[in-house]
């Protein structure tokens, strides 16, 4: 998934990412492979794997609770950032 699939996947879940945020998780994305290379965070670690089987599937919480309403919202164990991360940068 390319980030124009991910973006047209996010809209069809109802969610709206700006520039802004998907300049962080690009910032993110770079981050995480870099810190892999020292530290085994994840095997994913493909631009177009990292959008869809971490980006997008943190977001897919949205399709049980409406995050745009909750002020508070507890990540145990979210390991290399998963999907607390994510869910901060579109859900600031």
């Amino acid at each position: 998934m390319n980030r124009e699939e991910f973006l047209t996947a996010v809209k069809e879940l109802g969610i709206s990412i700006t520039d802004k945020q998907l300049e962080q998780l690009n910032e993110y994305y770079k981050a995480l492979v870099e810190w892999n290379k020292k530290i085994n965070l994840t095997s994913i670690t493909e631009e177009k794997d990292v959008y869809l089987k971490h980006f997008y599937d943190s977001l897919t919480i949205c399709n049980a609770i409406d995050l745009s309403k909750s002020e508070t919202l507890c990540d145990i164990g979210s390991g290399a950032g998963f999907p607390g991360m994510v869910l901060k940068i579109v859900f600031p």
